[in-house]
């Protein structure tokens, strides 16, 4: 694609390969990342549903989990049937609410999700370890400027 630029200035087409360098790193680190939680069985959702009842001391309901997480209640009941079927979370009736639903993890759940944190945090370190302080506290502002470009708000669609 960078051929095809070839007559815009060199600053654009600086831009349109840094993007594209930005695109493949997160990729990269998206497909290792399912590859290594795919052990444990789990997901990216589903991993980050499990952290999400740890952090809350184990217990939230769907409504909870959906809020907490910005996703669907319909997202979050997909990935809790699938959590359930592995036997890492339990659902159980809330005592003070029978429409409402309270999930918690089990033993094993609690005991993958502290195995898989320990081994993602490992494993995200080893990413980041060959830069210097001083690459690190660039990349943190670039990541901040790229993340807070106007170019990235979504836009109404042009209604014409």
């Amino acid at each position: 694609m960078l051929q095809a630029l070839e007559n815009i200035s060199p600053e654009a087409r600086e831009s349109v390969r840094l993007c594209f360098e930005l695109l493949s790193a997160a990729a990269a680190i998206n497909r290792v990342c399912a590859v290594r939680l795919a052990r444990y069985s789990l997901s990216e959702g589903r991993f980050v549903i499990m952290l999400t009842l740890k952090s809350a001391g184990g217990k939230l309901s769907p409504l909870e989990l959906a809020t907490r997480l910005s996703i669907t209640t319909g997202t979050v009941t997909g990935l809790l049937d699938g959590l359930q079927g592995d036997g890492f979370i339990k659902r159980k009736p809330d005592p003070t609410d029978r429409r409402k639903l309270i999930i918690s993890l089990t033993p094993e759940g609690k005991q993958v999700v502290n195995e898989v944190f320990a081994d993602h945090t490992d494993w995200i370190c080893s990413i980041i370890e060959g830069l210097s302080a001083e690459q690190r506290q660039a990349l943190t502002e670039a990541i901040y400027c790229i993340s807070a470009s106007p170019a990235l708000a979504l836009q109404p669609p042009d209604r014409d």
